[in-house]
């Protein structure tokens, strides 16, 4: 079993929620994480021993201040050294823990991420669809970001948080249990105070405020890549309706947070404080009955109760805040696992293996939510023909092409490649078997060869720069100064419409899968490279089984077949020649498209022709 789904297969099947599954994940590495936290409480026993040594240090000074010679020389050396040691062994052993800590939340974050990756790889393209970039952006970044912060820092910050605090109470009620007492009164009605925050209605504002929060950040990249059609339609944020919504909807939840916690949490803050309140008045009460040696001693001891009493409410604090963010994370978390337990396309258990390359709808439905986009479409593609599909837009011809690579699983009917039910042949053969051209290409931010080299992770530089020839895109790779090695995307170099589509054929080109896919592959290329790359088309796609989906139809004339495709029906097929001899939507189509071809603008008679 690999190490993503044995990540996958104790970390989901459990239905463990919030904190309990917090700790599940930590405890993936709970070898690392258990090592860090001795050594941070270690850590904080030597943190507070520099305190008391410079109390002992600072009393066996005043106790002496009469008669210096009488200072123990060898005691104070001693403290000092101490003092030392305690600053030296806390920095150190808060190093190795931190580091500790660190190795064990950046491998976990690597497995969740890889996990998540393997789990978007295997969803439906459905998911996609009914989901923001912005939420899902959240999950897979500001959602798993969170845990490397739990594991990394809250657990040893927790530890510190609890174990200071502890350790600091117990030094005080070994010096004096009675000046103890009034600096811990407050504390528990600190707490008291807080719990509004941590109510159910407390926790359902903080869910609602997670749900706004996605929703703005997939509007902010909505309005952000759609910026080119808000500056040409002269829209401004304002008149962006539902991004001002979003934003709007997210501040006045947040006021309304703030205003309902703010009582509590001022409570919490200014009980937390008043330790020195209850010390002082205890140990003016002391005072008046000690004399001498007892009243320096007390007057001593009472400085370091003020100083370590009001220190307990630092960690006392940030654990709360600790907590808060705890909250935070584990809905995060949930978020996660709502992507990893997500039902995914299934796979068979042992695929079956076409025998052939031909492809065929047998009555095939489909539809996206309640729109139906396919009804009973049947049709065949011959091995090593090639089929084209047209009609009007939005007829259905792309879902056609995304079922042939099972993008989404039909609603009803089979489509068979090689004799064998795509839902059974596995995901990892067909998509080795299918090849697709989107017409809108996407690119990541890597090099041309790299993006190329997609489409076969063994192919050598020659053969990646022999498919960016047939592709007609090398002399333009060559004429970048870094040629092939030119990074391109957001941080990169920017390709045009057309110079993109040519890298994304290329890559198809080099998968050289027997079944190819072409969605409008030259829709963004200009008539002298189209021409091209239609002749070497031509020798590649030789013997291949293809499908291509036109709307310039002229480059179509020569296929095996045309199926013309409206309203989720195949309303025609045959050759150019048949259907053109036929009175039906293609004929009609066809005299559109010849007189959109002699279409022109004479400017000097000032007429369109």
């Amino acid at each position: 079993m690999s190490e993503v789904s044995l990540y996958e297969t104790q970390l989901v099947q459990n239905g463990k929620t919030g904190i309990p599954r917090l700790l599940e994940i930590a405890g993936t590495k709970s070898a690392y994480l258990v090592f860090a936290s001795i050594l941070a409480a270690i850590a904080v026993v030597a943190q507070v021993t520099p305190f008391a040594t410079v109390y002992l240090l600072v009393r066996e000074l005043l106790l002496n201040l009469g008669n210096v010679a009488q200072i123990d020389i060898a005691y104070v050396w001693r403290l000092g050294w101490i003092t030392l040691g305690g600053i030296a062994v806390f920095g150190v052993l808060t190093y190795t823990g931190n580091m500790l800590s660190h190795i064990a939340a950046f491998s976990i974050l690597f497995e969740i991420r890889s996990g998540l990756a393997a789990k978007l790889g295997r969803m439906p393209m459905g998911y996609f669809t009914e989901r923001t970039n912005g939420s899902i952006k959240k999950v897979l970044h500001d959602d798993v970001e969170r845990i490397e912060l739990f594991v990394a820092h809250h657990i040893l910050d927790i530890v510190q948080c609890v174990v200071l605090p502890i350790v600091s109470v117990g030094a005080l009620f070994f010096f004096d249990w009675r000046l103890a007492v009034g600096v811990i009164i407050p504390l528990p009605l600190a707490f008291l105070a807080q719990y509004s925050m941590f109510s159910p209605r407390g926790l359902e504002l903080y869910e609602e405020w997670q749900k706004r929060l996605a929703a703005m950040n997939g509007t902010i990249v909505e309005y952000v890549r759609g910026m080119p059609v808000v500056k040409v339609f002269n829209q401004t944020v304002r008149a962006f309706k539902r991004f001002a919504a979003d934003v709007y909807a997210y501040r006045d939840l947040t006021l309304h947070w703030v205003k309902v916690s703010a009582t509590s949490f001022t409570g919490f803050l200014t009980l937390l404080s008043a330790g020195p309140l209850f010390v002082l008045p205890i140990a003016l009460f002391l005072m008046r009955n000690a004399g001498g040696v007892g009243y320096v001693d007390l007057v001593t001891t009472v400085f370091l109760f003020l100083y370590i009493g009001m220190g307990i409410a630092t960690p006392l604090y940030k654990l709360m805040t600790l907590v808060a963010h705890i909250v935070q994370i584990t809905t995060g978390l949930t978020k996660i696992d709502e992507v990893l337990t997500a039902p995914e396309l299934p796979e068979p258990e042992d695929g079956e293996e076409p025998h052939a390359t031909n492809i065929e709808f047998r009555n095939v439905s489909f539809a996206y939510g309640e729109q139906t986009v396919l009804d009973g479409v049947s049709f065949t593609v011959p091995a090593g023909s090639v089929t084209a599909l047209v009609g009007p837009s939005g007829g259905g011809k792309t879902t056609i092409a995304n079922l042939v690579g099972r993008l989404w699983d039909v609603g009803s009917g089979q489509i068979m490649v090689g004799g064998a039910d795509v839902r059974h042949i596995g995901s990892e053969r067909l998509n080795r078997l299918v090849s697709t051209v989107f017409q809108d290409v996407f690119l990541f931010f890597d090099t041309i060869e790299e993006n190329i080299r997609m489409g076969n992770g063994d192919a050598t530089f020659d053969d990646v720069v022999a498919a960016a020839k047939v592709a007609q895109i090398h002399d333009f790779i060559d004429s970048l100064p870094e040629g092939y090695a030119t990074k391109i995307g957001e941080g990169g170099t920017y390709l045009s419409g057309g110079e993109q589509q040519r890298v994304s054929l290329a890559r198809a080109i080099l998968k050289d899968a027997p079944i190819v896919v072409l969605d409008e592959a030259t829709a963004y290329a200009d008539p002298e490279n189209e021409a091209r790359i239609q002749r070497a088309l031509q020798t590649v796609l030789d013997g291949k089984t293809v499908i291509i989906i036109a709307h310039r139809l002229y480059t179509i004339t020569d296929v095996d077949q045309i199926l013309v495709i409206d309203r989720g029906r195949i309303v025609e097929a045959g050759t150019h020649r048949d259907l053109l001899a036929t009175d039906g939507l293609y004929r009609r189509m066809w005299d559109v498209h010849t007189k959109a071809r002699n279409w022109n603008l004479d400017m000097d008679e000032g007429v369109v022709r």
